[in-house]
């Protein structure tokens, strides 16, 4: 999305009060109790209506989307990104907001999240995709700002993973990883009941080596204790 021309506007209004109170006052309105941060300015406190928010959300718009925040009643208004969203786990509904000012020009720092697609030929042979790091964090212009990592999961196998380095070009020229580019994304693991027979039969080799063991300690002992008795 252009910083130039953001395609989604938020309306938002400043909030006053403070305190739990009054949070809870502005959530059985409707509204999220929320913040813009950043840049040479300092904190703003604010609500947005969580209708439409979540709205937006649903569609082509995710959490990483750059938008016009738009002061109700004003002409002010300021480009934004969702740095923070917090979500009742039971109820659904949005607690707070944290919003990222952004400027032009200036790099930002988001967790970036990952996609996996393709019918794994790993699971096919009985395995299972272990799904390690959801998101991969990463230092961005605002222009170059996309919606996602893809990683095609297609060929991977029982045994074989794919790390951060494997998403790498479909990083922007002027952006770069945070993360270890050897850290784990996804890997296909091996079957557990597999690993279970694998690990019976290694201690029932065990124990068949030291039932053969023993018999030939005990042999050598009485040999020995015959030697000295001549």
């Amino acid at each position: 999305m252009s910083l130039q021309s953001p395609e989604i506007t938020i309306t938002v209004e400043k909030r006053e009060g403070r305190g739990s109170a009054e949070a809870g006052r502005l959530r059985r309105l409707g509204q999220v109790p929320s913040v813009i941060y950043g840049g040479e300015l300092g904190p703003v406190a604010i609500s947005v209506d969580e209708h439409s928010v979540k709205e937006i959300l649903k569609g082509a718009a995710g959490e990483n989307t750059i938008f016009l925040l738009k002061l109700k009643g004003t002409d002010e208004e300021r480009l934004a990104m969702i740095k923070e969203l917090q979500v009742d786990r039971i109820g659904g509904h949005f607690i707070h907001i944290d919003f990222i000012r952004i400027t032009r020009g200036h790099k930002l720092t988001v967790n970036m999240p990952v996609e996996l697609i393709g019918d794994c030929v790993g699971v096919r042979h009985g395995g299972r995709v272990d799904f390690v790091s959801r998101e991969i964090e990463i230092e961005i212009l605002p222009r170059d700002m996309f919606d996602k990592f893809v990683l095609d999961i297609s060929e991977l196998d029982v045994g074989e993973h794919l790390k951060v380095a494997d998403v790498a070009g479909q990083l922007p020229e002027d952006a770069k990883f945070l993360d270890d580019e050897d850290r784990v994304v996804v890997v296909v693991e091996v079957p557990k009941l597999v690993e279970e027979e694998e690990e019976a039969e290694e201690a029932e080799e065990a124990l068949e080596t030291e039932e053969t063991a023993e018999p030939e300690l005990i042999s050598k002992g009485k040999g020995d204790e015959g030697a000295d008795t001549e």
